[in-house]
C-alpha cells in the first residue's frame, strides 16, 4: 500500500527497544545461573541429578511457554502475553533470590522458564508486525542483540558481585544477590510492556480498529482514512482462511505445510550450530591461560560482547543484502571457527589456539544463524498459521537445546574419544551439522528482504515450485 514508503523509523525502533526487553530477560535468566550454579549446588548439598534439574529446569518452562504462548497472542492479543512474561519475571526473580529449599529454587525458575518461553514466542512476532518491510531485518534483529545484552550484562554484574568475594560468602549470600539483581531489569520491563500499544496486525484481525489506526498513523505518517477502509476489509476473509489453516499441527495447503517445515527446522538448526555446545566449553578453554577464576570470569564476558557485536552487523545488512548472503557468510565463518577451536583441542592446545577459535565462531554464529534465525521465524509464517506455528518453532527449538545439552556430554566424554580426539570430535560434528545449515539454507529457505508479511506466502510458493521443478529434473 502506498502509505508504507514513508515511515516513523524512530517511533519504530522505540517499540521494538521496549518489546525487546523480553529478550534481554531471557538472556539474562538464562546467563545467571552460570555464575551462580556451583554456589547453589553447596548451598543445598546437591548431587549430579539435581544439579542438572537445577539448570534445565529453566528449559522445561520455556518449552511449556512456547508451545502456550501462540494461542495466548491469538485470543487475548500480543501485548498481554508479554505483560503476563514480565509479571512471572518479577515474582520468579524474587521468589529465586530468597529460597529456602531447592524444590522452591527449581519451581520459580521453572516458572521463569514459562516466562522465557512467552516472551521468545511473542516478542520477534509483535516486533516484525509492527515494522515496515523495508526495515524489519534489522528491526527484528533487536531481539536477538537482546539476549545477548543480557547475557553481557548479568556476566558483568556478576563479575563485580563476585571479585574478591570468599567462597564461603558466594554460597551463603553471593548467588541470592545474584538472584535478586534480576528485579531490576524486570521490572524495567513490566513498566515498558505496559506503555507500548498492541501490535496493529493483530487489532486489525480482531475487528479493533480504532487501536489500529492509531499505532499505524503514528508508524506511516501518509496513513489515511482511504487506506484504513482497504484494510478492514481483510479481516473477515482472512479469519475463514485462517479457520481453514489450523484443522491440525499441520495445515492442509501444501504451501503452508512448505512454510511450517522450513520455519520449525531453523529454529532447529539453530541449535544444531554449536552454541550452546560452545558455551559449554569456554571455561575449560579460557582455564588453559589462567589460573586465575576472576580472570576467567571476566574474559567470558568477551564471549558474550563478540555475540552482540555479530548480532548488531548482521542486523544491519540483513535489511541491504539479503537474509539468505548474510547467513551463509555467517555460517562459513562458523565452521571456520569450529574448525580453529578443534585444532587447538585436538593438538592439546586449550589456549590461545582454541579461543581464537571460540571467539571467531561466536562472532560468525551472532551475524548468521544467530540474529538471523531469529528474523526468519519471526516474519516466515504466514498469518493463516502465525501464532501456533511460531509457538512450535521456538518450542521446538527448547526442546533441542535440551536434549544438545543432554547428550553432548556424553559424546564428549566418551574415554576412547577423548583419548583419540582430545574433544575435537564433538567440535568436528557440529562442523558436518553447520554444513547441512548451509545446504537447508541455499535448497529451501525464501529471501524475504523487503517482502511484506502478507506477501511471504507467494515468495515461499515459489521457492517450493523451483524446489519441486529441480528434483523432477534430477530424476529426469
Amino acid at each position: 500500500m502506498s502509505y508504507q514508503h514513508r515511515f516513523n523509523a524512530r517511533y519504530v525502533y522505540m517499540l521494538c527497544l521496549a518489546a525487546a526487553a523480553g529478550g534481554f530477560m531471557f538472556g539474562y535468566s538464562e546467563g545467571v545461573i552460570a555464575a551462580t550454579l556451583e554456589s547453589i549446588k553447596k548451598s543445598f548439598g546437591l548431587n549430579s541429578m539435581e544439579t542438572g534439574w537445577a539448570v534445565s529446569s529453566i528449559i522445561f518452562g520455556g518449552v511449556i511457554g512456547a508451545l502456550t504462548a501462540g494461542k495466548m497472542a491469538d485470543k487475548t492479543g500480543r501485548k498481554p502475553v508479554m505483560l503476563a512474561s514480565a509479571i512471572l519475571f518479577v515474582i520468579t526473580s524474587y521468589l529465586s533470590a530468597v529460597a529456602d529449599s531447592f524444590t522452591l529454587f527449581t519451581g520459580a525458575r521453572l516458572i521463569c522458564g514459562i516466562a522465557v518461553g512467552l516472551a521468545a514466542t511473542v516478542t520477534p512476532m509483535y516486533i516484525s508486525e509492527i515494522s515496515p518491510a523495508k526495515m524489519r531485518g534489522k528491526a527484528t534483529g533487536t531481539y536477538d542483540l537482546s539476549i545477548v545484552a543480557g547475557v553481557l550484562v548479568v556476566f558483568t554484574v556478576n563479575y563485580l558481585i563476585a571479585r574478591g568475594m570468599p567462597q564461603a560468602w558466594m554460597v551463603e549470600t553471593g548467588w541470592r544477590i545474584m538472584m535478586a539483581v534480576q528485579l531490576v531489569p524486570s521490572v524495567a520491563m513490566l513498566v515498558l510492556i505496559i506503555l507500548v500499544p498492541e501490535s496493529p496486525h493483530w487489532c486489525i484481525r480482531h475487528n479493533r480498529g480504532e487501536q489500529a489506526i492509531k499505532v499505524l498513523s503514528r508508524i506511516y505518517p501518509e496513513f489515511n482514512q482511504e487506506e484504513a477502509r482497504q484494510l478492514f476489509q481483510l479481516p473477515s476473509s482472512a479469519a475463514k482462511k485462517s479457520t481453514t489453516a489450523r484443522k491440525g499441527v499441520m495445515p492442509e495447503n501444501p504451501v503452508l505445510r512448505y512454510i511450517l517445515v522450513v520455519g520449525v527446522a531453523i529454529a532447529i538448526l539453530q541449535q544444531f550450530t554449536g552454541i550452546n555446545v560452545i558455551n559449554y566449553y569456554t571455561p575449560m578453554m579460557l582455564e588453559g591461560t589462567t589460573s586465575n577464576k576472576d580472570i576467567i570470569f571476566f574474559e567470558t564476558i568477551f564471549v558474550a560482547l563478540l555475540n552482540g557485536v555479530g548480532a548488531f552487523i548482521g542486523m544491519h545488512l540483513f535489511d541491504h543484502y539479503g537474509r539468505l548472503p548474510i547467513m551463509k557468510i555467517g555460517t562459513v565463518g562458523a565452521i571456520t571457527g569450529l574448525l580453529i577451536a578443534s585444532w587447538g583441542l585436538y593438538t592439546n592446545d586449550v589456549g590461545y589456539i582454541a579461543i581464537s577459535g571460540i571467539l571467531i565462531f561466536t562472532l560468525f554464529f551472532g551475524m548468521g544463524w544467530g540474529a538471523g534465525a531469529w528474523v526468519m521465524i519471526s516474519e516466515i509464517f504466514p498469518d493463516r498459521i502465525r501464532e501456533s506455528s511460531m509457538g512450535l518453532a521456538v518450542g521446538l527449538m527448547w526442546v533441542t537445546n535440551f536434549l544438545i545439552t543432554l547428550v553432548f556430554p556424553i559424546v564428549n566424554d566418551n574415554a576412547w574419544l577423548q583419548e583419540q580426539f582430545h574433544g575435537a570430535f564433538s567440535m568436528w560434528i557440529f562442523v558436518v551439522f553447520n554444513a547441512f545449515c548451509y545446504w537447508f539454507l541455499s535448497r529451501y529457505v525464501p529471501e524475504t528482504r523487503g517482502v511484506a508479511l502478507e506477501d511471504i506466502e507467494k515468495v515461499a510458493e515459489a521457492k517450493m515450485l523451483k524446489n519441486t521443478l529441480s528434483v523432477q529434473t534430477e530424476k529426469v
